[in-house]
């Protein structure tokens, strides 16, 4: 299992110099288990390079199917899906899972960016097939015996997070999860157990989340936290705020793995093999 991080940053894209290797994308993230399975966890606008990547890998070849699971469809998690690459490819299969919507389904969600007062794009005219599915807290088979989980969190709207279970291997994406005042969301926890890989929401710093409660996010303490109660081997923090440089997050990695060893901050381009 490779899991690559093609956007980290929340609520906006930053392409400020100073943020630059960290990376300004908002988030995306990719699962791959041997060469033809691909599973993404949002679309936000790190899911561009991802599809310009999968067009250089498959040079007019069948394009594998891909599974996109939304942890939730706020924009910064879906604003990319309309420049994805794999939707104007032939015949490509993109199997799409997510939240049951409050007032809309999940596909009026993810295609009212598209409509025509918003975006140039037509999705009536796009070649390839498209299908969704709704879902709440349940256990999704996928081929090659791919086991993914679902659970939801604390968030503003709802979220989910997500556990991948291949091969005795094990990767957890908690992002845009809020915790209570003054204990964990056992949800997180629970969804987390013994994970050799678990990202975690750390937008905000101690001071910040003083003003920030209700907002939906965490610190990179709490996250911490999650990991030792939860027996994580690796833990990475995500969906950094659009201010924070890369001089403060490489600050910021220096004191966290000092209380969680095996720790980082995501950066977009890395890889890590489990």
């Amino acid at each position: 299992m490779k899991i690559t991080f093609w956007g980290v940053r929340g609520t906006l894209p930053t392409p400020d110099i100073n943020k630059i290797k960290t990376g300004g994308n908002t988030t995306c993230v990719e699962v791959r288990i041997g060469t033809d399975m691909i599973i993404i966890f949002d679309a936000g606008t790190g899911i561009v390079n991802l599809g310009r990547k999968l067009l250089k890998e498959f040079p007019g070849q069948t394009m594998p199917p891909i599974y996109i699971f939304f942890t939730h469809t706020h924009w910064d998690h879906l604003q990319g899906f309309p420049f994805f690459n794999v939707l104007f490819c032939k015949g490509a299969q993109i199997n799409i899972y997510g939240p049951i919507g409050k007032n809309r389904s999940l596909e009026d969600q993810i295609l009212m960016q598209m409509d025509d007062d918003f975006c140039p794009i037509s999705y009536q005219k796009l070649p390839s097939y498209i299908d969704y599915f709704e879902m709440g807290e349940e256990e999704i088979l996928l081929p090659k015996g791919v086991k993914v989980i679902s659970k939801k969190h604390i968030h503003p709207g709802g979220a989910y997070s997500y556990r991948v279970e291949y091969d005795g291997k094990v990767f957890v994406f908690n992002t845009d999860t809020e915790h209570y005042l003054t204990r964990l969301d056992q949800r997180v926890v629970d969804i987390s157990k013994d994970a050799d890989l678990m990202v975690h929401d750390a937008q905000y710093t101690e001071d910040q989340m003083e003003i920030h409660v209700g907002w939906g996010h965490a610190t990179w303490q709490q996250a911490v936290a999650v990991a030792k109660e939860a027996n994580v081997k690796q833990l990475g923090f995500t969906h950094h705020d659009i201010e924070i440089s890369d001089k403060e997050i490489n600050a910021l990695e220096r004191k966290a793995k000092k209380a969680f060893e095996n720790s980082f901050f995501c950066r977009e381009g890395v890889t890590i093999e489990l």
